[in-house]
């Protein structure tokens, strides 16, 4: 079979110093090399490589085990992989990807979902869903943060409405005195921070200053640990397949170091496979009946979002279970990473498919395609 007979999928990636010059390498490598397996062209390019009248782009492609630049026709789908909220950068993103619906002349391979606190407000009107989501509201100063760290026991905790990753993220801890604060952060280099504060003003001047012009939401502070105290959270990928259908590609649990205050990879976490960590915490028994609602929730959230926001190809759905076994729905990510899919090394399978999925779900658009046109 011809490899480039069907279509070409044009990876959409940040900039970056260095070469390539681009983010996310490996995984472009990876879908370079497996392209050819389904018959596609795969192509990686910035938002600023793309000609304005979209008829080509000045992108990079992988042969013969290195990245060579050229000019090239402005690719059939676009997946988007950009992990960026403003900038120069952002706006030339979302100028291209809003002409997707007008452009006829090629496809995006997925939306994109808004902000965690819109999510949440699509999420909460859902009778099924609304048990496992935490009380959530939106942060605006120092009044909000003291009302919540009263009604929440002491502890709370901050995230960005448009943050990955664990960054710029923000534990609150105030002892009953209501004087003495104990402050944990994460900041854009995902580096953990820590500060005590022996007066109210001291604290929540400096939370003020680490959250800048940022919007965030806030939720009390949910017990979220395994072994050894350490936190963890259970990532569900979610992805299309090669007829166009959602499928639970894997799970795993996601462990942080310990003293950390989140669990993801990029802040030092390890993946784990689910079933055993789960029965060690909690049992046998419980730990599948735990496993049995992750699944059944994971099913559930991909075609309500795709109701609100349009069609979707994959989700990482990010849940925690606390201390006393109850199940939380925690963040839904458009744009997931599958390298604890990979690392928790329980399902061989799962891990090739985290990777080949994105391929075979663009072969089915490019096929359906094909057909309307001839």
């Amino acid at each position: 079979m011809n490899s480039f007979s069907i279509g070409t999928l044009g990876i959409m990636c940040c900039s970056r110093l260095g070469s390539p010059p681009f983010s996310d390498e490996n995984y472009c490598r990876r879908l370079s090399i497996l392209g050819k397996k389904y018959g596609i062209r795969v192509i990686v390019f910035c938002p600023a490589d793309a000609a304005p009248d979209r008829s080509f782009v000045n992108g990079f492609t992988y042969k013969q085990g290195e990245w060579h630049k050229c000019r090239l026709p402005f690719p059939d789908i676009v997946y988007d992989r950009c992990l960026f909220h403003s900038g120069k950068e952002f706006t030339a993103a979302a100028s291209l990807l809003s002409e997707a619906r007008f452009a006829g002349r090629w496809l995006l391979w997925s939306r994109g979902l808004p902000g965690k606190w819109q999510v949440y407000q699509t999420l909460k009107r859902e009778a099924s869903l609304l048990p496992h989501l935490p009380p959530t509201s939106i942060y605006r100063g120092t009044e909000d943060l003291l009302i919540a760290l009263k009604k929440y026991d002491g502890e709370i905790f901050l995230k960005p409405k448009s943050g990955s990753q664990g960054k710029n993220t923000l534990y609150i801890r105030m002892n009953p005195d209501l004087r003495a604060f104990l402050v944990k952060a994460r900041d854009s280099a995902n580096r953990q921070l820590e500060m005590s504060f022996d007066e109210s003003s001291k604290a929540f001047l400096w939370i003020r200053q680490f959250t800048g012009n940022r919007d965030y939401i806030l939720q009390p502070f949910l017990q979220l640990y395994g072994r050894n105290d350490q936190p963890f959270d259970i990532r569900v990928l979610m992805q299309k397949n090669e007829k166009g259908l959602w499928m639970r590609t894997g799970m795993a649990v996601r462990e942080g170091a310990a003293g950390s205050m989140t669990s993801n990879l990029h802040g030092g976490g390890k993946a784990l496979p689910v079933l055993p960590y789960l029965s060690e915490k909690f049992g046998a028994a419980q730990a599948e009946r735990m496993t049995d609602t992750l699944g059944q929730l994971s099913e559930n959230i991909p075609p309500i979002l795709e109701g609100h926001y349009g069609r979707l190809g994959e989700l990482g759905i990010d849940f925690g279970i606390d201390t006393k076994g109850d199940i939380w729905l925690l963040e839904v990510n458009s744009k997931p990473g599958r390298s604890s899919i990979r690392q928790a090394g329980n399902d061989p399978g799962s891990a090739i498919l985290a990777s080949e999925n994105p391929l075979r779900y663009a072969r089915y658009l490019l096929l359906r395609q094909l057909r309307r046109v001839n």
